[in-house]
């Protein structure tokens, strides 16, 4: 189940209001003001890694899984993440976008530097 807390203000830091939410071990926290910003760039790095795949197999679970990412940041809830049992090869690909999901939308550092 996805948590959902918007405009949570941090105390002492800053007023400016945060997008949070929580799905997993995937967390969004990021400024609500930057949060296009973040979604048009982990899109393109997602893509980025995706088209360097040289598999056809690969690049399309890359697509589910960005896409299943997507969702998830867009606070919709999914039946389920693609599947990766038995499969490590895929368990490599989402691990390295779960890394980009992370690294894009999980930036509380950030919230002192706004």
């Amino acid at each position: 189940m996805i948590q959902y807390e918007t405009n949570r203000q941090r105390e002492s830091m800053s007023t400016e209001k945060r997008l949070i939410r929580k799905k997993g071990r995937l967390t969004i926290d990021v400024p609500v003001s930057s949060f296009q910003t973040v979604c048009l760039n982990f899109n393109n790095a997602a893509e980025a890694f995706a088209m360097s795949l040289t598999d056809r197999l690969h690049r399309k679970f890359a697509y589910q899984y960005l896409e299943y990412l997507q969702d998830i940041a867009r606070g919709w809830e999914r039946m389920s993440r693609p599947s990766i049992s038995g499969r490590p090869d895929c368990r490599l690909i989402g691990s390295e976008l779960d890394r980009l999901f992370a690294g894009c939308f999980f930036r509380p550092d950030q919230l002192m530097a706004q």
